[in-house]
């Protein structure tokens, strides 16, 4: 099962085994495909366009109707990606707290490299564009690859890049929420 708009799922990913063993559902009169998890505990939903122009890409825990991300991608390559990563990280997302005040980040790539913007608690342009530069260099991965999250530690939220190698989930700091 696979959406006309969306690559192929790689055969080797968790993304796929939802595919094979769990439910799946093209809804092409809305643009959506649907995952769950072949113990129906996740759903994994990808909607071209719709209100947005892009993709949305949505995880959600069923049983307590959590969510668990929300991400919006313009290019389908990237919807896939972001779409597989989820997939594999699901029990990491569900360990994480509840944050009511997490800040969502947007998130597009164009065809030379991602960009994401910077958050309005950042004053300056310059300043989020070197310390998300500095990360992307220390991370050595490329600009298309990584998605933005936020830690809380010691009851300060931190931005961090976060992408798999492998079965691992890593991650590179890259500031403050609100800077000082």
């Amino acid at each position: 099962m696979a959406d006309p708009d969306l690559p192929p799922v790689p055969t080797d990913s968790e993304l796929h085994r939802w595919t094979s063993e769990g439910v799946g559902q093209v809804r092409p009169d809305r643009d959506v495909v649907v995952f769950r998890s072949p113990e129906e505990e996740y759903v994994l939903s990808v909607e071209r366009d719709g209100p947005i122009s892009g993709y949305l890409i949505e995880l959600y825990a069923t049983a307590d109707k959590r969510r668990l991300a929300r991400t919006v991608v313009d290019d389908r390559a990237l919807a896939l990606e972001l779409a597989v990563q989820l997939a594999a990280a699901v029990d990491e997302l569900q360990a994480l707290p509840e944050s009511p005040d997490r800040r969502a980040v947007a998130a597009s790539r164009d065809t030379s490299r991602s960009r994401i913007e910077t958050p309005d608690e950042w004053d300056d342009d310059d300043d989020w564009d070197d310390a998300l530069k500095d990360a992307y260099e220390k991370a050595e991965i490329p600009r298309s690859k990584g998605t933005l999250t936020t830690k809380t530690i010691d009851g300060r939220d931190y931005y961090y890049l976060q992408w798999r190698e492998g079965e691992k989930v890593k991650s590179q700091y890259v500031g403050p929420v609100s800077p000082a």
